[in-house]
C-alpha cells in the first residue's frame, strides 16, 4: 500500500513547466531564467540612505516608482531588498 501512494505522488508530481523565452531582433529566440527576474530591473538614483549607525547604501528605484537599498543579512549572510518609506 506504501508503494502505490509513494507511486502516485511520484506520478502527480511529474508535470511540464513551459519555457519563458523572448524574442531578440533578429527573430531567434532567447531563454529568460524566470519571469521574476525579467520584470524585475532596478535603476540606481545616484543618492545615497544612510542608516541610524551610519552606514550607507546606495539607492534604486522599481519600475513602479518604489525605493529600496540592497542589504546584507548579519545571521544568515543573504542579499534582501530593504524598502524605503517616504514622507
Amino acid at each position: 500500500m506504501k508503494y502505490i501512494i509513494i507511486l502516485a505522488f511520484m506520478l502527480v508530481n511529474f508535470t511540464t513547466f513551459a519555457q519563458n523565452v523572448r524574442k531578440d531582433t533578429k527573430g531567434n529566440y532567447i531563454a529568460i531564467s524566470s519571469q521574476k527576474q525579467a520584470k524585475t530591473e532596478a535603476k540606481n538614483t545616484g543618492k545615497t540612505y544612510t542608516d541610524t549607525k551610519g552606514n550607507s547604501y546606495p539607492v534604486f528605484v522599481t519600475a513602479k516608482g518604489k525605493l529600496f537599498v540592497n542589504r546584507v543579512s548579519k545571521k544568515t549572510g543573504k542579499e534582501y531588498k530593504q524598502y524605503l518609506k517616504t514622507e
